[in-house]
């Protein structure tokens, strides 16, 4: 039995380097949550179909580095791993994704180890996972449903892509999977988008009333709200210089769930969260720069 269970598509980046090559590297939301919470001592698992490629493996190998069950991962010989291309700049995210029709794209919900689902602690996927394809959609909706009536805790990263999915497709989906959800985990820019809500305070009360019972609201530079059963409490930001902001709201939702499970602390482990997700926006990339265990204690 894991901790923590995720399930998404995992992606071989190319980041774009000052000198106009790329260098090669790893993506996708919940793996990168995964490995984020690998990094603070969870024991975690991945579920998800990948390409018999060499990208596939060469994430299968990432994630036997990084401590990440990967197990229960499918390989689909008529399918590839889905690929991306990142332009860093540390206001923003430039992505080129060629996904369509990947493996992960393809998975179908009898290919769920529901056993697996059922016995983990904590359930985590995202908006993204919800938005690559209508299979892995009801892939997605059969998972979440079974963690739930094992009562597992159930968390929900709306990690809205709009270039996915039209934003009537994504607010209703969205809102269905957060009926199912215990812990919400949003930006500011998402919220109002899926919500059209601009203040954290009122985010927090909307998906209070869909069911979450911890909601976290990122908010950048300006820390987060952290809202346990509608008891807000802000989270101050932790001081960095931005390189790259890929991969932070994934990072700091990897960390939250691995140190909330830890200590029983919705505070805590946010402010450990932040300190995450500051320093994997200090360097390039989504997954190299994230910070190990023993990091963020030593910066207490």
């Amino acid at each position: 039995m894991t901790d923590i269970l995720c399930l998404g598509e995992p992606l071989v980046e190319f980041v774009r380097l000052e000198n106009g090559t790329y260098k090669r590297g790893f993506g996708g939301d919940t793996s990168n949550a995964a490995i984020a919470a690998a990094r603070q001592g969870a024991s975690v698992g991945y579920l998800t179909k990948l390409g018999k490629d060499r990208f596939g493996d060469s994430i299968m190998a990432l994630w036997a580095r990084e401590g990440v069950d990967a197990s229960l991962v499918t390989r689909a010989s008529d399918a590839q791993t889905g690929i991306y291309f990142i332009d860093p700049d540390p206001e923003g995210r430039f992505f080129t994704y060629y996904r369509d029709g990947s493996a992960a794209a393809r998975m179908t919900p009898n290919e769920l180890p529901l056993d697996a689902i059922r016995s983990t602690k904590c359930f985590h996927l995202s908006g993204i996972t919800l938005a690559v394809s209508e299979p892995l959609r009801q892939t997605a909706f059969t998972a979440l449903h079974s963690a739930r009536e094992a009562g597992a805790t159930v968390s929900l990263d709306t990690n809205l892509r709009l270039k996915l999915w039209d934003i009537e497709t994504a607010r209703a989906q969205t809102h269905q999977a957060m009926a199912l959800t215990d812990i919400a985990i949003t930006s500011i820019e998402d919220s109002a988008d899926l919500t059209g809500l601009t203040q954290p305070e009122q985010v927090a009360d909307f998906y209070h009333e869909l069911g979450a019972r911890i909601i976290l609201v990122t908010m950048g530079p300006e820390g987060c709200l952290l809202s346990e059963n509608r008891v807000s409490t802000h989270v101050a930001p932790v001081p960095t210089i931005a390189v790259d902001s890929t991969g932070a709201g994934d990072s700091f939702a990897g960390a939250f769930l691995a140190w909330w499970l830890e200590t029983d602390d919705p505070i805590l482990a946010a402010s450990r969260a932040a300190r995450v997700a500051a320093g994997t926006v200090s360097g390039l990339g989504a997954v190299a720069p994230i910070p190990h265990r023993d990091a963020i204690l030593a910066a207490e």
